[in-house]
């Protein structure tokens, strides 16, 4: 369904964080919404029991990852720690080439598409096979092809650890330098011209950047307006081996909030070990954090100590089971547990929501592109049957509590990116 240059009607939408009735959204040929109105006309495409919410903006994502499903190994000795599933990933990209790349991510992006997520924030760090930075543009072109938006988080990997351990033969793959870096990362951003591709950047971690090219390249970001992202505190190990390599009890979150201006250009993602105390002061900075309850659930990592002013998105990293709506669920369900409360962080089920598609769009730089329906934004959408039994009996303002905590991908009958529905 193609519905740019028409007119959408729909029984209910999610419109300025509220459930309208009977509402007709007018697409322009470029994929922007030029009207918003509950006017009615035979010639409109009609989704006549149907719930429209924006696109879910997923802020983190290793797409590579989805082709380690099957290899848990969850409950046996083999899978005692994050780090020995680490082992495990190299293996996949011991031999990647470009075309590997390209299928691994075109099959993950298509299916992040009919899980509702229109947004993609590919953390991306697979970059030499037989050419330095070679890889980099097939991870483009796979979400190209898909139709999905993405945002390139073009990421920054110089070492091994803190101390310079050698490096491990697949990392390789990975490792720059600053200057090679910044020099590629030009080039890239000059290419592209595709209307839903972004380039933003990363440094992997604290453990592979150094804290002064870690501020380098946030003071580049901040510069050119474009996101910042960085794996943060996501296991124990990393904050004692930065407390040993420095010689005082500081872990990289304490260094960071130290030596950087955080803003919203800065982007921690996971932050699960994270002291609550920087956490709050995260929020007061208008830092975001994103987090993967799925993938912290998987690799056993934790759940973050989250606060209710903390600007809060979703990713799926490592992508063995992309369903976003799950994400929203264990986001809130595990701070349920951790707590021993029901009412945690104003986790509603419309706060849910919330993080899940505007609060994305801000991590990614992208509110003024996507992240609600909005007259002069794209129309990214997911709509959803109320046909289910699943939404029997649910009035409009029990939608989104029963789409939330209940609903699954199976209740999804259209993914518009830009005006285009690119479910299959």
């Amino acid at each position: 369904m193609n519905i740019r240059g028409k007119t959408l009607h729909v029984k209910y939408a999610w419109i300025d964080g509220k459930i309208e009735k009977n509402v007709s959204i007018s697409v322009d040929e470029s994929g922007k919404i030029v009207e918003i109105n509950k006017k009615v006309f035979d010639d409109n495409v009609h989704l006549s029991n149907h719930l429209l919410v924006p696109g879910f903006v997923n802020t983190h994502s290793h797409a590579f990852h989805r082709h380690l499903r099957g290899k848990s190994e969850i409950g046996k000795s083999a899978a005692d720690t994050f780090w020995k599933w680490r082992d495990n990933m190299y293996g996949l990209v011991a031999e990647v080439t470009k075309e590997k790349i390209y299928q691994y991510c075109l099959s993950t992006f298509k299916e992040m598409i009919n899980a509702g997520i229109t947004t993609v924030g590919e953390f991306h760090y697979v970059h030499h096979s037989e050419q330095k930075f070679d890889l980099d543009q097939s991870v483009i072109q796979a979400a190209i092809d898909s139709g999905i938006r993405i945002v390139l988080l073009q990421t920054l990997y110089e070492r091994a650890g803190f101390d310079n351990p050698a490096v491990h033969p697949v990392q390789e793959r990975f490792i720059s330098s600053y200057e090679d870096f910044i020099e590629n990362l030009e080039i890239l951003r000059k290419r592209q011209e595709h209307p839903r591709v972004q380039i933003g950047v990363a440094a992997h971690s604290a453990r592979a950047v150094p804290f002064e090219n870690i501020k380098r390249l946030f003071e580049f970001a901040n510069g050119e307006k474009i996101p910042f992202h960085i794996h943060l505190e996501e296991q124990p190990k990393e904050i004692l081996d930065c407390q040993k390599w420095i010689g005082q009890k500081q872990g990289p979150s304490d260094i960071l909030l130290s030596q950087m201006q955080l803003n919203k250009y800065f982007t921690a993602v996971h932050a699960t070990f994270t002291p609550a105390n920087n956490m709050v002061q995260f929020s007061k900075l208008g830092a975001n954090v994103s987090i993967c309850p799925c993938t912290e659930g998987y690799l056993g990592d934790g759940i973050p100590r989250i606060n209710e002013n903390l600007k809060i998105s979703f990713g799926t990293d490592c992508n063995n089971r992309i369903c976003f709506l799950e994400e929203m669920r264990w986001a809130c369900f595990s701070q349920q547990m951790l707590n021993n409360s029901r009412s945690v962080c104003g986790l509603s089920p419309e706060k849910l929501l919330q993080c899940a598609t505007i609060a994305g769009a801000r991590a990614l730089s992208l509110t003024s592109t996507t992240g609600n329906l909005e007259i002069g934004k794209y129309f990214d959408a997911v709509s959803f049957s109320l046909d289910s039994p699943l939404f029997a009996n649910s009035l409009a303002d029990t939608l989104i509590d029963s789409l939330v905590l209940s609903a699954g991908n199976r209740e999804i009958s259209h993914v518009f990116v830009a005006g285009v529905d690119r479910k299959t």
